[in-house]
């Protein structure tokens, strides 16, 4: 199964940032990230995406850009 997720940073302040993301249904869910330790949890959950299959893909996708030490505004991960 093919998957593009579209990240769109929403919200920063020194200990977090915020991401929208989004896969090819138009739906979308909010994440987060802790600056501190690259933890990553669900704000708002993907509607259809019951498994995180969409959601575990733009984890690590942002994960991938923190410990590169970037949090960019908009950033996608295709596979």
């Amino acid at each position: 199964m093919a998957f593009h997720v579209i990240l769109t940073k929403c919200f920063e302040d020194q200990d977090s940032a915020r991401y929208r993301f989004e896969s090819d249904g138009g739906e979308a869910g909010t994440l987060a990230i802790k600056k501190s330790s690259g933890e990553v949890t669900v704000v708002e959950p993907l509607p259809g995406d019951e498994k995180g299959h969409v959601f575990s893909r733009a984890a690590a996708k942002i994960r991938k850009e923190w410990k590169a030490g970037r949090l960019p505004d908009a950033t996608e991960w295709a596979s």
